[in-house]
């Protein structure tokens, strides 16, 4: 890392959300911007600096949540904020010139302001006004994370859109709009730009699992994308271009609190990382400008709680003598505020409301990683965390979070009651926020429940329930992701036959699934969905309509699952189903094929752990070559390697032996029509699955002196 930046503390503001800080462009080069922010409490601040203090320059009334803040006019100093559905347009000076209500039943999440032209996004739909008239609008669908127009003509406007089915859809008027498919969600988009200038069709995109990538909108309305940053890591949550120093840059924010900065990759050449820190808490915004001093560049940083700080390239010393003036001038006013509050407390006898309720602004992120099957729980406040409290009514495992320094007790249970998990994590002082990891189990649905305490308000306690799907594990898929996995097999097939409209078992879907789109895609009446398991790779494919869906997947276990979970929701609305399972043989064999190369090497891997702990109990590691043979020695060479591999899932040898035993279950249940234990059943595999032997386990599922032919309906067996 190259850039020395020091950090500079401006002020702090309420709650702010994604995308509520722009800067001004500059009056003057390398000359002080202005910069504009706003919070939860729906106030609007202009902040800018004078004779070297930091001063407001105007704050609006308080009002409600403002999601976003954009920039817009001929020079970029018209102030748009978006407040549930309204837009308003303010000045630099503060002066309100618009107030415009955009009609769109959810809240604006994106907005983007280009000459008198305006899109905004509220859930799965976008919405462009020409001077706050109806211009035009898109259903997408999928919930819409941002937004960018670009001019294409004098009379066409390009609407770039990031769509959480992992796409980005390029809209050209009511055409249909091209798509781009990328890896992962795209969370933001930000227009590149040098100093003031922003670009016409070059744009950074990043995504939920933490890539960056370089946009290029082609002249035929298509885009094309180059990665800039394509390996894995927390969320992007704001992105900017600015030259800081010895060219351009690249600033990116995250989800964990680290702030990035990296070079913009010129051609032939890898972008490079320049600087790095960790705020503690969520970026909700990073913009490059001239803030603190003239002539000197900075990134200028918002987090979840409002903090506003600058990573400023002024030489430390400088900053230290400003400092130390600006320090003697704040304690003056520390003590003209205190003695003015003194004063307060003297004349009124103020007392806090019992009845007035404490809200706690929780802000809570749960995302699937893809690698270890697991999830990444991230929960923050605004104020220092006190405890955490989770509570399950499934079954779930809590992982070990390396950077999670709180204590974690956990407490027996009883899940006849209802509790399988309770765990209190207790945070050190001045945690705001706080990484947790989890994994679920495959066919086990339910709810998480969260209970946060703030340290400022032991009292007040907001709960947040997050739904655990029965086939929680699996990842959708598109129509060009991968055209083998789509026309793969053998596959059972499920068959639901009954008096439920396609958004009944469009909501069915969404509590068995995960990443169900907001609306169905319906073609011909018909909506098709495919899943693949992130954990073993098998695909689930969803075809529903009116009164009809059937179901394909190569695990008779997912289908299992399946059908329990429409079967239970039909009744709980007495709905009539007719339910029809027709079981492939060769289903078996294709998923153990798929899991015994994974178990050979996690039987493999804990072998050498369980050597290497021998190893160091018998303490033989002094003089490897005189005590061990070839083998150990190479083992010790690569022992930091192994354990890392076992440190990442522990008890992958267990759980994928789990796995079979389940397939072997619902084998049972629905080949067979009877209902066997998961414990007969382990018993019964346990020399197949110790030789991990694929004709010995086949011979076991197949069985054929046992075998009764298939029942024609399985609602007989529900």
């Amino acid at each position: 890392m190259t850039l020395p930046l020091s950090r500079i503390d401006y002020t702090t503001v309420g709650v702010t959300s994604r995308g509520t800080m722009k800067i001004f462009p500059a009056s003057e080069h390398r000359q002080t911007q202005k910069f504009a922010v706003a919070d939860h409490d729906g106030i609007l601040y202009v902040y800018g600096i004078k004779k070297g203090e930091l001063q407001l320059s105007f704050k609006s009334l308080p009002g409600p949540r403002i999601n976003k803040v954009v920039l817009g006019g001929p020079t970029r100093d018209r102030i748009f904020i978006a407040q549930d559905s309204t837009v308003k347009g303010y000045t630099k000076k503060g002066k309100l010139f618009l107030e415009f209500d955009t009609n769109l039943i959810d809240p604006i999440t994106s907005l983007y302001v280009l000459g008198p032209n305006l899109a905004a996004c509220a859930r799965d739909l976008y919405h462009r006004y020409h001077d706050c008239k109806d211009a035009d609008s898109y259903l997408a669908g999928e919930i819409l994370y941002d937004v960018i127009l670009l001019p294409a003509d004098a009379t066409f406007i390009y609407a770039i859109l990031a769509c959480g089915d992992c796409a980005i859809r390029v809209l050209h008027g009511t055409k249909t709009p091209a798509v781009l498919r990328l890896p992962s969600v795209p969370t933001v988009l930000s227009m590149c730009r040098e100093r003031d200038a922003e670009s016409k069709e070059h744009m950074l995109v990043g995504t939920m699992d933490g890539k960056v990538g370089l946009l290029i909108l082609e002249s035929n309305k298509t885009l094309r994308i180059s990665w800039i940053l394509n390996m894995t890591g927390s969320e992007v949550t704001s992105l900017d271009t600015y030259e800081l120093q010895d060219g351009l840059d690249i600033l990116i924010g995250r989800q964990d609190g680290t702030i990035e900065v990296y070079t913009f990759p010129e051609e032939d050449t890898l972008s490079l990382l320049r600087y790095r820190c960790n705020a503690n808490e969520s970026i909700t915004s990073v913009r490059g400008g001239i803030i603190g001093a003239a002539g000197y560049p900075e990134v200028l940083v918002t987090t979840y709680s409002g903090k506003i700080f600058g990573l400023t390239t002024r030489p430390p010393g400088l900053l230290e003598a400003d400092q130390n003036d600006g320090l003697m001038k704040l304690k003056a006013e520390i003590q003209l505020l205190q003695e003015k509050l003194n004063e307060e407390k003297e004349a009124t006898n103020f007392t806090v409301d019992p009845l007035a309720p404490l809200i706690l602004s929780v802000n809570h992120r749960i995302i699937l990683n893809r690698e270890d099957a697991s999830y990444s729980l991230s929960v923050e406040l605004d104020t220092p965390i006190d405890n955490i409290l989770i509570q399950s009514d499934t079954p779930i495992e809590l992982l070990d979070v390396e950077s999670n320094s709180a204590v974690v007790s956990l407490s027996t249970c009883n899940p006849r009651e209802g509790n399988f998990v309770l765990a209190t994590y207790r945070c050190q002082v001045n945690t705001n926020h706080l990484e947790m990891k989890l994994r679920t189990i495959e066919g086990q649905s339910g709810t998480l429940q969260i209970y946060v305490t703030s340290q400022v308000q032991p009292k007040c306690c907001r709960r947040i329930s997050i739904p655990v799907c029965a086939l929680s594990l699996h990842v959708r898929l598109h129509e060009n992701d991968g055209t083998e996995v789509h026309e793969r097999g053998p596959f059972n097939e499920l068959k639901v036959v009954g008096s439920f409209t396609i958004a009944e078992m469009h909501a069915w879907l969404s509590l068995a699934l995960l990443d169900v789109p907001e609306r169905p895609h319906l073609e011909e009446g018909e909506a098709v969905l495919t899943y693949i398991s992130s954990f073993i790779g098998t695909v689930l494919k969803c075809k529903y309509k009116k009164g009809s869906a059937v179901f394909l997947g190569e695990n008779v276990s997912s289908i299992i699952i399946l059908r329990d979970v429409l079967t239970r929701e039909a009744t709980k609305r007495k709905i009539k189903l007719d339910v029809f399972c027709d079981v492939a043989e060769g289903s078996v064999s294709k998923v153990l094929e798929l899991i015994l190369p994974r178990l050979n090497g996690a039987h493999e891997l804990t072998r050498k752990v369980k050597i290497l702990n021998a190893l160091e109990e018998w303490e033989l590691k002094e003089n490897p070559k005189d005590n061990l043979c070839s083998e150990y020695q190479e083992l010790m060479q690569k022992e930091t390697e192994i354990k890392s591999q076992m440190a990442k899932d522990s008890e992958i040898l267990e759980r994928l032996q789990a796995v079979i035993t389940d397939l072997y279950v619902d084998w049972e249940r629905a080949k067979r029509s009877r209902r066997i234990t998961s414990k007969d059943a382990a018993e019964k595999l346990s020399a197949a699955l110790e030789s991990r032997d694929l004709v010995q386990l086949l011979q076991i599922f197949i069985n054929t002196n046992n075998t009764v032919p298939a029942p024609a309906s399985l609602s007989s067996i529900m």
